[in-house]
């Protein structure tokens, strides 16, 4: 029996857990071609699950690569692509049904509501009168595995040399898809939302069935799609406009001044204020502890709240869509844009919220809907949610809990999300700052050192100081409660090229420092590769809600987190002991005892530099 455990290390059991997975859902031919020899509906969202699950454990393994001698994510990607090109094959515009009159004509797969065969995947729809009919979100399933495979490849194409052509030839096809269905959406300048909306030509159905979700797409016609349909597409829009940016593709046949445009400029605009239009509507509340936390409609236009199976579903288009934030606001930045994709650790944080206070429960169940009513069966639905871990390391191990809650619910895609995000299980990452404080200036030579050649080889003396809020619950009056804590304050922005906060962003503009070409978050990441550090870290404030039983608080010790390495964009050459945080082991004892902030103050001696992003 597959059990998927809390150990985050060595490589090797990270490696062995991948396998377990590959063999239990991929093992086999995936033999896409058969489920779209015929009208019937094919099972968009058992197969979106899939390959979802699939891109999530070759992030996961991809950055072991050179201690994998088996080549994982190679092995894993090459399925992806396999799955990327029958989908590519099998859509609507490329294929045709057996003779189906006595003339011997195939069957067009013409949807009647676009009045056209559309460059996506269709099927007949009882609720659409029993005609053909392509649908937003489900295209979007499809579109994200064709463009989650693209982007990867034109990340990294000398690793991917064989697969270079058929990236090229998928982003030109998720583009294809986009222009097909443009004609359907909410995009004015000035109103800060996007959506796609439902066919106008719904109006026109005549619910010649049973009528009731035939009427429900008659009378939404002209308006917004639910968030979910939405967020569908836009996790896929959100690959395919990184992909399309890659020297790669810019490079090829393929990429016309046109489809540039749409890719990487239109794109990060649908895509930012389709998250602000999602965002926007969410209903924003507080638990009796004062906690945030938040709900949501299925729809705008719709009162109703949102079930547990759509709600873990937009989370996680939202995760998809938080990885590529960066490169996505450097793109807007680019052409000149104010609007960004605005997601926020708070927003995320309220989101772990809703789950761990409202969606789960103590008997380890899921509720049918994300104000925690409904019926207490949904388990199977948390894959979206286990992302959150990044904000609160409770949710991967109530997700796993609820998942191997019996008779057991490892479906695919929950499989795929606990290895993926396991490793924030022990560590709770901090991101909101009460206040922060630094100084960067030259560090002196000694007598008779030999001063650097030019700027770049400058060493720095880098103080950072200020509080981070913690917000840590003892849940105990007879045992200490523990929690490894990180936070990285800011050193150089965003990786935003408009940002110009943090120590390294003055000294850069201070001392003229040169930066390479193009954009940060892009082309390039400013950071700190260090060579001494002393940090510190203490309480900054405590909390004992009632009569004080046996509370206690610490902060047992502090270090380092593990050192990034990468190479510098300017020499080429391999750059270590690059800075990316702080870890803090905290301590709280009593059932209503907050650690709530603490204070640091981290000493650096160490250089800056340019180093190439590790997409």
């Amino acid at each position: 029996m597959i059990y998927v455990d809390d150990k985050n290390d060595p490589p090797e059991h990270i490696l062995k857990d991948a396998d377990d997975f590959f063999d239990a859902w991929f093992a086999a031919s995936d033999n896409i071609d058969a489920v779209f020899t015929g009208p019937d509906m094919p099972p968009y969202w058992g197969f979106g699950q899939r390959f979802s699950a699939l891109v999530q454990v070759y992030d996961l393994v991809a950055p072991l690569s050179s201690v994998d001698t088996e080549d994982r994510a190679a092995r894993y990607l090459t399925r992806l692509g396999q799955i990327a090109g029958a989908l590519v094959a099998n859509r609507d515009d490329k294929r045709l049904f057996p003779p189906i009159d006595s003339n011997g004509n195939p069957f067009p797969p013409i949807d009647p509501f676009r009045e056209r065969v559309m460059p996506a995947w269709g099927a007949i729809t009882a609720d659409r009168d029993g005609q053909w009919n392509t649908d937003v979100d489900t295209s979007g399933l499809f579109a994200y595995a064709i463009a989650a495979f693209a982007r990867r490849v034109a990340d990294r194409p000398a690793r991917y040399a064989e697969h270079c052509n058929d990236a090229i030839r998928f982003i030109t096809a998720i583009i294809e898809t986009y222009e097909a269905f443009r004609v359907e959406l909410h995009l004015v300048e000035g109103d800060p939302h996007a959506y796609f909306v439902f066919p106008l030509r719904y109006k026109d159905l005549r619910c010649n069935n049973d009528g009731k979700g035939c009427i429900g797409y008659r009378d939404r016609a002209g308006k917004p799609l639910p968030y979910n349909q939405n967020l569908s597409m836009m996790q896929a829009l959100a690959e395919v406009a990184l992909a399309a940016d890659s020297a790669l593709y810019r490079r090829s046949a393929d990429a016309t001044p046109e489809r540039l445009r749409l890719a990487t400029e239109e794109l990060p605009l649908v895509i930012s204020k389709n998250v602000a239009f999602f965002v926007d509507n969410l209903r924003l509340d507080t638990l009796s502890d004062g906690s945030p936390y938040c709900k949501w409609d299925y729809q705008v236009t719709h009162s109703g709240i949102e079930d547990t199976p759509h709600g873990q579903f937009e989370l996680g288009c939202l995760a998809v869509i938080l990885d590529d934030q960066i490169r996505l606001n450097a793109l807007l930045a680019r052409s000149g844009r104010s609007e960004r994709v605005r997601l926020s650790p708070p927003l995320f944080a309220r989101f772990a919220n809703t789950f761990l206070r409202k969606v789960w429960h103590n008997d380890n169940r899921l509720s049918g809907t994300v104000d925690g009513t409904g019926d207490k069966n949904f388990n199977v639905e948390c894959a979206g949610w286990i992302p959150l871990a990044q904000f609160d390391p409770w949710v991967w191990t109530r997700a796993r809990d609820t998942t191997f809650h019996a008779p057991g619910y490892l479906r695919v895609d929950n499989h795929g999300a606990l290895l993926r995000y396991r490793k924030f299980n022990s560590m709770k990452y901090l991101t909101n700052f009460a206040g922060q404080n630094w100084l960067i200036t030259p560090a002196a030579l000694a007598v008779g050192e030999t001063p650097p050649g030019n700027i770049h080889d400058q060493k720095w003396l880098l103080v950072l100081s200020g509080v981070v809020i913690a917000d840590l619950k003892g849940d105990s009056s007879s045992r200490w409660d523990y929690q490894t804590v990180s936070f990285t304050p800011d050193m150089a922005g965003p990786d935003d090229p408009s940002s110009t906060s943090g120590p390294l962003n003055w000294a850069i503009s201070h001392y003229s420092i040169p930066k390479p070409a193009g954009s940060p978050g892009a082309q390039y990441l400013i950071r700190f590769s260090v060579e001494e550090w002393a940090p510190f870290v203490s309480l900054s404030a405590i909390y004992n809600q009632g009569q004080s039983i046996n509370s206690g608080f610490a902060v047992d010790a502090w270090r380092p987190n593990h050192f990034g390495s990468g190479t510098d964009v300017l020499s080429n050459r391999p750059v270590n002991n690059l800075f990316v945080g702080i870890n803090v082991d905290l301590a709280v004892r009593d059932t209503d005892a907050w650690l709530y902030r603490i204070g640091y103050n981290i000493t650096l001696l160490g250089k800056i530099v340019f180093v190439a992003p590790a997409f």
